[in-house]
């Protein structure tokens, strides 16, 4: 049994097992192009603590991963999108 518990450890990042990334995704209202897109995603990735962002103009939503143990400010993740031009509309946070 212990044998098979450190193979897990070791074929699985510490970030899955311990499960602390946090995730957000946002429906944006007003996108209307690839380069409304590009531009959200710019500005959302120059944030604090933002691993990746990536932004989708055929479903108008952005999908945010936070670098492991960092908490989202989604005030500030709204604010930037909303300096990009767009209105932030839901907001679902997760847990990976």
């Amino acid at each position: 049994m212990k044998q098979v518990i450190m193979s897990l450890i070791l074929f699985f990042p510490m970030s899955v097992l311990a499960g602390n990334t946090q995730i957000i995704d946002i429906d944006i209202e007003g996108m209307s192009c690839k380069f409304c897109a590009y531009s959200v995603k710019k500005n959302l990735s120059e944030l604090p603590g933002i691993e990746q962002a990536d932004v989708n103009i055929d479903t108008k939503k952005a999908h945010i991963v936070m670098q492991e143990g960092q908490q989202a400010d989604v005030e500030q993740i709204k604010q930037k999108i909303t300096e990009s031009g767009f209105t932030p509309v839901k907001v679902t946070l997760s847990e990976q």
